[in-house]
């Protein structure tokens, strides 16, 4: 009887452990499915984010490159001012448009749309390291270095206006032509015709050459342009390189490709 008693407890014993057994697994099957829903709902949401950020991006390599185009030609430009002021040559009509384009400034107005809605989400859900950090240093480092407002690059056409506004006249000379070229498909001639009879002109011609090189006001005004076009030339590039290095990443480890 005993030996009877014995075996129906142990039966009972085993399963209650069975069933323990079975609600483990159970638990632990639910739990792992769960993750996993979790974990490919993740990597969904970051391919998303990701093509969304890449895309804005491509938007914004092409602003900046065009804003560079323009700021290496302003560039150019004020070096040949100072070259002009420190010889003894005469004014020539190339020179007018020299003194246009020494006054010319670039800043970028970013797209940031993706990059918010990762901000949203929060920055880990960027699982590559580098990329996460690349992202970060454009958003936050590049990109509020050379936008509108900024304290870190001074407008320059605001800090010449003043001096520009008092000693230059406007070329109003139809026959005088100047070729902007932003890119291999995109160049603008001037004077653009804009209205009937009505043309865009660029041009700045000094009232008074010979003062204007003995103005050791205007030399240090120029000297001080060349040195705020390095400090805006070289975040200009880095945010350019640091864009490229982006788009190669995304498109090599999330198969995302735009022509």
């Amino acid at each position: 009887m005993k030996n009877i008693l014995s075996k129906i407890n142990k039966a009972k014993i085993y399963n209650f452990l069975y069933e323990i057994f079975i609600i483990i697994i159970g638990v632990l099957l639910a739990f792992y499915f769960t993750n996993l829903g979790e974990a490919q709902k993740q990597n969904q949401t970051e391919k998303e984010i990701i093509k969304q950020v890449y895309f804005e991006l491509k938007e914004n390599l092409v602003d900046l490159e065009q804003d560079m185009a323009v700021l290496k030609i302003a560039y150019a430009s004020n070096l040949k001012v100072l070259k002009f002021l420190e010889s003894d040559k005469k004014m020539t009509d190339s020179l007018s448009f020299d003194f246009y384009w020494m006054t010319q400034d670039e800043y970028v107005f970013p797209n940031t749309s993706g990059y918010e809605n990762l901000k949203s989400f929060g920055l880990n859900l960027i699982q590559n390291d580098t990329l996460r950090n690349l992202i970060t240093l454009l958003y936050n480092n590049d990109f509020p270095r050379i936008t509108v407002g900024n304290n870190f690059n001074p407008n320059i056409s605001q800090f010449l206006q003043p001096y520009y506004s008092q000693h230059f006249a406007l070329n109003k000379n139809l026959n005088l032509k100047y070729d902007l070229k932003l890119n291999d498909s995109t160049t603008i001639t001037y004077p653009r015709k804009i209205a009937n009879d009505l043309y865009l002109k660029i041009g700045y011609i000094p009232l008074n050459v010979t003062a204007l090189k003995n103005d050791n006001e205007f030399m240090i005004l120029a000297s001080k342009t060349v040195e705020m076009r390095i400090h805006k030339l070289n975040y200009y590039s880095k945010s350019i390189g640091r864009v490229n290095m982006i788009l190669e990443m995304i498109e090599r480890d999330y198969s995302i490709y735009h022509n």
